[in-house]
């Protein structure tokens, strides 16, 4: 009988510690997962300045809606932005204007992440050939 109680008290101390080591593990993941998803809503991150590079699907106002991947972004063009078109092959850039920018064209964006307004504001436009 002494036998048989140590052995199910070892059991027991064995899964209390599996048990407690899964719960911290988790705890950790969640907390991770958590810290990496909510640096959009920080804030203490101002001013990020990302860039974006697809296809013009749509063009309405100053908003561009590029495509890459399968994937859709809706850009709004600043009033002040740089456009600029930019030879991919030799790397000759000229003055462009936003006028210049047409479905189809390829481009690549620096934009302003405004994590308030949940936006993208895009400050230096590359129309791309």
């Amino acid at each position: 009988m002494e036998v048989e109680e140590r052995t199910s008290l070892i059991l027991t101390i064995v899964f209390a510690i599996i048990l407690v080591g899964g719960i911290f593990y988790l705890g950790y993941f969640f907390g991770q997962r958590k810290v990496k998803t909510s640096l959009l809503e920080s804030k203490m991150l101002k001013n990020w300045m990302v860039f974006a590079k697809g296809e013009v699907r749509e063009i309405s106002g100053r908003d561009l809606i590029l495509t890459a991947n399968g994937e859709n972004l809706k850009i709004s063009v600043s009033e002040k932005a740089a456009v600029q078109s930019l030879n991919t092959k030799n790397g000759e850039i000229k003055k462009a204007s936003f006028e210049d920018i047409k479905v189809g064209n390829k481009l690549e964006a620096q934009v302003k992440v405004e994590p308030e307004e949940k936006t993208l504001t895009a400050y230096l436009i590359n129309i791309l050939f």
